[in-house]
């Protein structure tokens, strides 16, 4: 089918006629329809299994951002082939008095080029408001139809999990993330996915007790799942988190590989010492088997700097829960459970939508993540 298959006013009109039946369907009972978009969404699906991810995902967004979703599955192929159609995503509000109702058309399309998506993708865009690009899969950004529309974007979505070249993606991430200097804002799913854990590290420091010991860390072990193939980059985001944070700052050599251990050299101010001096601090990065499949499974902070003092968040065997332990100078551990569920992708996705401007967090433990990873071994 040629791209001349797909009229952009028959997709307009479907729309319109999709509507009118939606605000007087013939089995309402009087239910009220309220149409409410408040964002664009585009999602540049790599292929059919993330095609049927993004359809799942789309009606689970409309309760909290209720949205036209403009999903495009942009295949390659010899000749070209396009298809479209719409429907509507409604969601019942609190106690059922009313559906919220957003839109998605999905483009099906085989061979087509970057300009031809294009031109069918902007017209089907609600003028001003938000435009969110999501583009998971390997190499986002060097798709040509990521290179032509994140410039219209306000936010682009990716998923370093998802990376094929996971340490080479990460410091072209950040290459990309500076050079645009949030324009798009650049979020990462696998540093959202990172949220529980770093609000339970920052947890142990919120303890009047235990705050000065987190100016004297100087080990630092992250153990995450390795299923198909290892990807560190959640351990280096993490790592970079930590780094941008308490103003470390990485050795000239500050990379060391041993199979698949990765050994990091950073150093940070030393405490009670003098302006000028500095310890050094150690990360240890590796990846173990474990039923989680992917993300963090362990993480220890250690200070022996003056009084010894440990600091862990794990997993435990229950799903969705890890132990946190703090022990200070031998003495009897404080433990205790806490709640670590693993985010489905709809939550994921909704929570980087609440946000539209750039996350200064995120870019600076990916600019310190980047850096680090820039010094791994050829």
């Amino acid at each position: 089918m040629s791209e001349a298959a797909i009229d952009i006013n028959a997709i307009e009109r479907e729309l319109r006629q999709m509507w009118q039946e939606q605000e007087n369907p013939p089995d309402a009972g009087g239910q009220a329809v309220i149409r409410a978009l408040t964002l664009n969404l585009i999602a540049r699906m790599p292929d059919d299994h993330w095609a049927d991810l993004a359809m799942t995902v789309a009606p689970a967004l409309t309760a909290h951002h209720p949205n036209r979703t403009v999903i495009v599955i942009d295949r390659p192929g010899q000749t070209t082939e396009l298809q479209a159609s719409v429907q509507a995503l409604c969601t019942l509000t609190s106690g059922g008095r009313a559906q919220v109702c957003g839109e998605q058309v999905t483009i099906s399309a085989r061979g087509a080029s970057a300009g031809q998506l294009t031109s069918l993708i902007l017209p089907l865009l609600v003028p001003d408001l938000p435009v969110v690009l999501w583009a998971p899969g390997a190499q986002p950004l060097a798709q040509p139809l990521v290179q032509r529309l994140y410039r219209l974007c306000d936010r682009l979505i990716v998923d370093s999990a998802t990376f094929a070249d996971p340490v080479r993606e990460l410091t072209e991430l950040a290459t990309f993330e500076q050079a645009t200097n949030g324009a798009p804002a650049v979020s990462d799913l696998g540093w959202t996915r990172l949220t529980p854990w770093r609000e339970l590290t920052a947890q142990f420091f919120d303890t009047r007790p235990f705050l000065p010991h987190l100016h004297r860390i100087d080990e630092i072990v992250i153990e995450y799942a390795a299923a198909d193939r290892p990807n560190p980059v959640a351990a280096l985001l993490f790592a970079g988190w930590l780094a941008s944070c308490l103003k470390w700052t990485p050795l000239e050599e500050a990379v060391g590989i041993e199979g698949e251990t990765i050994q990091l050299y950073l150093r940070r101010p030393a405490v009670g010492v003098g302006p000028a001096a500095i310890r050094l601090v150690s990360v240890e990065i590796r990846p173990v088997a474990h039923s989680a499949g992917e993300g963090l499974v362990r993480l220890i902070l250690r200070a022996v700097d003056n009084q010894r003092a440990e600091f862990v968040v794990e997993l435990t065997g229950e799903a969705g829960h890890a132990c946190t332990r703090a022990t200070i100078a031998g003495a009897a551990p404080i433990e205790r459970t806490a709640t670590i569920e693993r985010a489905t992708l709809a939550d994921l996705l909704s929570s980087e939508l609440r946000l539209l401007s750039r996350d200064r967090t995120f870019a600076a433990a990916l600019h310190v993540a980047a850096g680090l990873a820039r010094r791994f071994p050829v």
